[in-house]
């Protein structure tokens, strides 16, 4: 696994409609990134877990991939 191949998209199980960023990532340990997912369509919640691997460190360049930057107007 490269961090070019670590991308913040999933699935819906309910409706198989991809979405684009998680309502919250959560930044579990310095191996796991675990995701909660809402559908817009049907309002499925779900979660997804990343598992980093000595291969890809927890760098500032992966943890950006991870966690969307949030703008504050």
């Amino acid at each position: 696994m490269t961090p070019t191949s670590l991308h913040l998209s999933s699935k819906c199980a309910c409706c198989g409609e991809w979405l684009i960023a998680p309502e919250r990532p959560t930044y579990v340990s310095e191996e796991q990134v675990s995701n909660y997912w809402v559908c817009p369509k049907f309002r499925k919640e779900f979660e997804t877990s990343t598992y980093l691997t000595p291969d890809v460190p927890l760098t500032p360049k992966v943890v950006d991939a991870f966690f969307p930057t949030l703008l504050v107007a």
